[in-house]
């Protein structure tokens, strides 16, 4: 992890430590925003001590049960910083995540790079430095065993991202985790570097990995289970937006034609009260390809 001196991330990072007050152990800044893209939505990780601060009880269990709570920022911070989303877990629950989750959604993000923008002291960075080092084990070992005896760096990460981009609903095609590699690649070469013998791998060359023999059957049944449930996990955070999100119908709609080309218009209705009127909207999306 790293520092960033861009100006709008901060004034936003300034703006959610704002809101949470001493809760805040850290706010990280993630995504699209890191490739270099500007005609986008910010994302954050908020990462809190408890759910106290979110001030609402049911708030905090949505949060406890299925992390993490996403909201919507928009128009917030001078200087035309645009509009941010950011997401809530407590610093202990993001850690069992990534470290013992199941599921890619913690693990997949951040052995990305991200961007540190407050940690309130040293040893709150080191925790965050040692999750994505864990993170990437995470991917690296479940990927692994579906790939030829020796591979690329490459190989390995477009693979893990392909993996990870199935097992969500997702606006952009699987195709796109190649796009990071892309972007990413001296970060992911490093990070593979530092963790590979953690993951079994051993140099094979200077550009090459050999990993240990066997394994594959059960990697892709985990990788099934993952799809499957990822689905499901999807719609259940969609419905969770629903209460947290400012106007959720327009950004989803608006992410899909950004990622897939594939637009479709909501009465007033639907956006006043997506939750209850604009399931027709987002299975036509569904069917025209706008998300997978």
């Amino acid at each position: 992890m790293a520092d960033d001196g861009d100006a709008a991330p901060r004034r936003f990072a300034a703006l959610l430590r704002e809101r949470f007050g001493d809760g805040v152990a850290a706010v990280v800044l993630y995504g699209s925003y890191l490739r270099g893209k500007r005609d986008t939505v910010l994302d954050f990780y908020v990462l809190l001590d408890d759910y106290a601060a979110l001030g609402s009880a049911p708030a905090a269990l949505a949060n406890r049960l299925l992390p993490p709570n996403v909201y919507h920022v928009r128009d917030a911070v001078p200087g035309g910083a645009g509009a941010a989303k950011y997401a809530t877990v407590t610093l202990g629950q993001f850690e069992r995540a990534v470290t013992h989750g199941f599921h890619p959604y913690f693990w997949a993000r951040f052995a990305q790079p991200v961007v540190v923008l407050h940690a309130r002291d040293d040893g709150v960075r080191a925790r965050l430095d040692t999750a994505t080092r864990q993170a990437a084990r995470r991917m690296i070992a479940a990927t692994a065993p579906l790939l030829d005896e020796t591979f690329t760096t490459t190989d390995l990460w477009r693979r893990a991202f392909t993996l990870t981009y199935g097992c969500e609903l997702r606006s952009e095609d699987p195709a796109r985790g190649a796009e990071l590699v892309t972007a990413y690649g001296a970060a992911l070469a490093a990070l593979t570097a530092t963790v590979a013998a953690d993951c079994g791998l051993v140099r094979d060359g200077d550009e090459r990995w050999r990993r240990r023999a066997g394994g594959a059957a059960r990697a892709r049944g985990a990788w099934w289970l993952r799809r499957v449930l990822g689905k499901w996990l999807s719609v259940a955070r969609l419905f969770k937006a629903a209460f947290t999100f400012n106007d959720p119908l327009d950004y989803i709609l608006w992410k899909v034609e950004r990622h897939s080309g594939v637009r479709v218009e909501a009465s007033a209705l639907q956006r006043r009260h997506p939750l209850l009127f604009a399931w027709p909207v987002l299975w036509r999306l569904y069917r025209r390809g706008g998300f997978r």
